[in-house]
């Protein structure tokens, strides 16, 4: 759809809403009282969509299958997928491991990815019980579901906490959050969990929630640290002023201990000390841009590969002197707009949403969760670079703000008596129609990945052709970039075993260091690749 029918299309929709407010009213009522009678079953409510999300999804694979890995942290999360599922936390380094090297990828002192292991965990279950990665990404995303309208019903009418559940199913099931490894859904859910339970705990007197306090902040310990302590920080506070009583603080303090006692084991394992993080250690061997926009820069490093170096001293820096500048003001609001608009996929409900927001935050009953939703939003501006999953931990804060703006909305009494009711009815509606015609046109091209994604989407392309021409075969690709190549474009990325992988990607090192490789795989068919020149073909080494 067009911007300017998308455009035409809401304004017709918002004109009859104004012009015609009792349009339909008698099926409109029909189908609220409906709603409200599901709503009064909460277990139904969130356990139902959670299911919707999983059973939709699954019906939908043979037309929208499981997506292709292609940019640095997915396959960091694939590593961390394949190390779990294989029972071990971490990985040797590999012999020859230069050649493996790298973006965000450790090979000293273990092989493994630099990111906390909560995504990786889950992906690994989805390896373990349905032999593929991206079902792990599949079961976040119906518990993110599930969750989200679990977390609403303990701070919204039922009804409400039904249409908040119903509004953020674009989320769930069509955002990338759903169709990349890149994480999101894991996060989201433990923002959740924290948000829901507190509302509980605290307004219902049900100290028996406390546990999922515990598991919502060691989830999000385990996915997002930053963002879900800035998340998390405003509720534990509240909730220490509220509540001081050892049935609650208790059952949160163990859950803690042992997410800190796992935090430690996997840091002592992967890194050799249990007080530094992978990330930390990743930092420590490769960085030159530093974590914050406040900090400077690291003293430069020398790069084994052209790949890394220009990921690090190109784009990485470029966006750090960005994040230092008048830029990150714009390119934060930008941001944010993405991440909103991934709850409210209408213009209309982000219009709602902001213009209600100064009413919403006079609402006493909304003040921890919208200082918490502030608390990540501010500690943005010192991140260099934002993307929309890093907001996941406050997620389902933003989700409830919108519902409560839709509240706010319903009850307006201009310029005509049932307007604010009408739009209320006829945006998330009609909201719901785009989406299912855009994605439902989306399948019905079904583009090919060539058209869609970066080059290196083809990996998987590369290596079923190979197993089809040579069934049994293992090989050695040999990748040697002309320095043309996109840093986001990287392909050599491994699985946790390589040497029992029967396709081996590394970096071209030159022919006097390629000659140890070689040796190295003695039986292996070598083949050079040259991705920018041909993404597609490999010839004899």
């Amino acid at each position: 759809m067009t911007v300017a029918l998308k455009v035409a299309f809401w304004l017709a929709v918002i004109a009859v809403a104004v012009l015609r407010p009792n349009l339909a009213d008698s099926a409109w009522r029909r189908l609220e009282r409906a709603g409200a009678r599901w709503a009064r079953r909460p277990v139904a409510c969130w356990l139902g969509l959670g299911l919707l999300v999983l059973l939709a999804r699954a019906a939908l694979l043979p037309l929208w299958p499981a997506p292709q890995p292609v940019i640095y942290d997915e396959f960091g999360y694939l590593l961390q997928a394949d190390t779990f599922a294989a029972g071990r936390l971490t990985n040797p380094p590999h012999p020859v491991w230069p050649f493996f090297e790298s973006v965000y990828i450790l090979h000293q002192p273990t092989y493994n990815a630099k990111y906390p292991p909560g995504q990786g965990l889950v992906l690994a279950l989805g390896q373990r019980w349905f032999g593929d990665a991206w079902f792990g990404v599949w079961l976040g995303c119906g518990a993110l579901m599930a969750a989200l309208c679990w977390a609403l019903q303990g701070w919204l009418p039922a009804s409400w906490a039904l249409l908040g559940g119903v509004l953020a199913l674009p989320l769930c099931l069509f955002s990338y959050w759903m169709d990349s490894y890149w994480g999101g859904a894991v996060a989201a859910a433990g923002g959740a969990l924290v948000l829901g339970s507190y509302a509980r705990i605290v307004r219902r007197r049900q100290g028996a929630f406390a546990w999922l306090m515990g598991i919502g902040l060691v989830v999000l310990a385990l996915t997002r640290m930053y963002e879900g302590l800035l998340f998390a920080v405003p509720f534990l506070a509240a909730l220490l002023v509220r509540c001081r009583s050892l049935r609650v603080w208790a059952p949160i303090a163990l859950v803690l201990a042992a997410g800190a006692a796992f935090t430690l084991h996997y840091d002592a394992r992967v890194t050799g000390h249990a007080t530094r993080l992978p990330y930390t250690e990743y930092q420590r061997q490769y960085g030159y841009v530093p974590l914050f926009n406040f900090q400077l820069l690291s003293p430069a490093k020398t790069y084994r590969n052209l790949a890394v170096a220009n990921v690090f001293f190109g784009w990485e820096y470029a966006q750090w002197k960005r994040s230092r500048s008048w830029h990150l003001a714009m390119d934060r609001v930008r941001a944010w707009g993405k991440t909103l608009a991934m709850v409210a996929e209408a213009a209309p409900l982000m219009l709602i949403f902001l213009g209600f927001l100064w009413t919403t935050a006079r609402d006493r009953r909304l003040f921890l969760p919208l200082l918490g939703l502030g608390a990540v939003f501010l500690g943005s501006f010192l991140q260099i670079v934002y993307y929309e999953h890093y907001a996941a931990p406050a997620e389902a804060a933003l989700l409830l703000v919108l519902v409560q703006s839709l509240r706010h909305l319903r009850h307006l009494r201009a310029p005509a008596e049932g307007v604010g009711r009408a739009l209320c009815r006829a945006i998330p509606a009609a909201m719901l129609l785009v989406v299912l015609g855009t994605q439902g046109a989306r399948l019905y091209r079904q583009e090919p990945i060539e058209q869609t994604q970066p080059a290196n989407a083809r990996r998987g392309k590369i290596e079923r052709k190979l197993r089809d021409e040579h069934p049994g075969g293992r090989h050695l690709i040999v990748v040697r970039y002309t320095g043309t190549q996109d840093p986001h474009e990287e392909w050599v990325y491994n699985r946790a075993d390589i040497d029992a992988w029967d396709v081996v990607w590394a970096h071209d090192m030159g022919a006097a260091e390629n000659r140890q490789l070689i040796d190295y795989f003695q039986g292996r068919t070598v083949w050079l690749f040259l991705p920018d020149v041909d993404p597609e073909s490999l010839a004899p080494y």
